[in-house]
């Protein structure tokens, strides 16, 4: 009886024309999308690979020349674009993809996308995830909002009932159909993503690109699942079609354009973050404590790099400020990214109530484009400038501060710039995707459990109306 009952709903909405024009129109965009990904994402990385290979061969070529000097030109870190970024560009347009490693200083990363884009980018990047995030739930709307709603209007809703189907049947099936339709449409362009995403994986990952292809669709197949149920427990209560579809709109429009804004608001007060004027006094006054202290217990002054410190014992006063300071960046970046990490948190678990909120830090989680995976680049790069920072600090002290007087005559030569390595940097693989998305795929599953609940009760109230 389910299987006749979602055949009939699967010819309807064939024969109707909203199938094939809605849905059509859905796909047509998502494969655009992907596209448009990919493109970008070929080239993207083709300029991160050259610009990191040509940084490190200016590292390698720069003659000879104080180790101290070349500190302070340092080097650059390329953040390179995760496979599942051509589905999901999550956060990495407005985030930026480059750091400059230089000396005495944990630098920002640098060139965000965004501020080169225009005044159409505040609608969102066209990307398969924006397609299925907003567009597919207003698919499921545009086909379903009258699955009950018509065949109450039309007076069959009872006849289906007087022959025995139970209200129970008719939902699964409906909801059944409904799936099937977004089967249709969605499963060959997920098949095209697969194949894009698996070309597009680094050398070595393309079996935890897919991994994490799988939990992505898994999560979006939640979400859409959520408004089958939720579009059919409103089309069972509203007396009418047009009551229907105008309740589901503005639940649409509610989470899709206002809610986004609103609990990015409540956040950013419930956690709220420094300015940047207010960063950079605290990060300041952090540093110039610590350096105090540093300098005081070292050397019996406070004042860096003053007569009392002399020549040959500048190595080792570098090396020692350095590692004082690291703590420093620690506590105060730490302190911020944490407070970011409070604001998602606290947006995720809003997701059970607006699902989109949930799904799109979900989808960022999966691809790779969230603030977890950006983190551990940052760690990573800030990590290497420490590495090169001890290395020239260490050659300092073994040979720049015996010269005494001649401490700044000293010059290291091709073979001391060789002792560095390159910046190279592995992302985390899908496990740490797994455990940074548990919030928000519980904030998911416990929204379709909702709607879910809601649509049985809905469908129940048929056998009494």
């Amino acid at each position: 009886m389910v299987l006749r009952l979602t055949l009939k709903e699967l010819r309807e909405r064939w024969r109707d024309g909203r199938l094939p024009w809605a849905g059509g129109a859905v796909v047509v965009l998502m494969l655009v999308a992907l596209a448009v990904g990919f493109d970008r994402q070929r080239d993207a990385r083709a300029e991160q690979t050259a610009g990191q290979a040509l940084d490190y061969q200016d590292w390698l070529k720069q003659g000879y020349r104080h180790p101290h000097d070349a500190a302070h030109q340092g080097m650059h870190a390329f953040k390179p674009e995760a496979a599942l970024a051509i589905v999901d560009p999550g956060i990495n347009p407005y985030i930026g993809s480059t750091v400059w490693l230089q000396a005495h200083r944990q630098s920002e990363v640098q060139f965000r996308p965004a501020k080169d884009a225009t005044g159409l980018q505040r609608f969102g990047d066209l990307s398969a995830a924006w397609v299925l995030q907003v567009l597919g739930p207003l698919l499921v709307i545009v086909l379903g909002f009258n699955a009950f709603a018509s065949e109450r209007e039309q007076g069959t809703l009872r006849q289906l009932l007087s022959l025995g189907i139970s209200p129970l049947q008719l939902l699964a099936g409906k909801a059944t159909a409904l799936a099937a339709c977004l089967a249709v449409l969605l499963v060959p362009a997920a098949l095209v993503a697969a194949v894009a995403v698996t070309v597009g994986a680094d050398p070595g990952r393309g079996l935890d690109a897919l991994v994490r292809f799988a939990g992505l669709a898994a999560g979006y197949g939640v979400y859409l699942a959520t408004f089958v149920f939720l579009t059919l427990g409103v089309s069972a209560l509203a007396p009418t079609s047009r009551v229907a579809i105008t309740v589901l709109m503005a639940l649409w429009i509610g989470q899709a354009v206002m809610a986004p804004r609103v609990m990015s608001e409540v956040a950013r007060v419930r956690y709220p973050t420094p300015t940047r004027l207010q960063f950079d006094q605290s990060l300041a006054a952090d540093w110039k404590a610590t350096s105090d202290r540093t300098w005081m217990k070292a050397f019996g002054t406070t004042d860096r790099w003053g007569p009392e410190v002399p020549l040959n014992k500048w190595g080792i006063a570098l090396q020692l400020d350095d590692h004082a300071n690291y703590g420093v960046y620690d506590r105060q970046f730490g302190r911020l990214w944490d407070s970011w990490e409070r604001q998602q948190a606290l947006q995720e678990w809003s997701g059970v109530a607006l699902p989109l909120l949930a799904i799109r830090a979900f989808s960022m989680d999966f691809a790779g484009t969230d603030f977890a995976h950006h983190r551990d680049f940052t760690t990573a790069a800030e990590g290497h400038r420490r590495t090169i920072q001890d290395i020239v600090s260490r050659d300092l002290v073994e040979h720049a501060d015996p010269l005494g007087g001649q401490h700044f005559a000293y010059q290291a030569g091709p073979d001391f710039w060789a002792r560095v390595p390159p910046f190279a940097y592995r992302a985390p693989g899908a496990g740490f995707a797994f455990r940074h998305a548990w919030r928000a795929a519980l904030a998911l599953l416990i929204a379709f459990a909702v709607a879910a609940a809601f649509a049985f009760v809905a469908a129940k109230r048929q056998r009494a109306l």
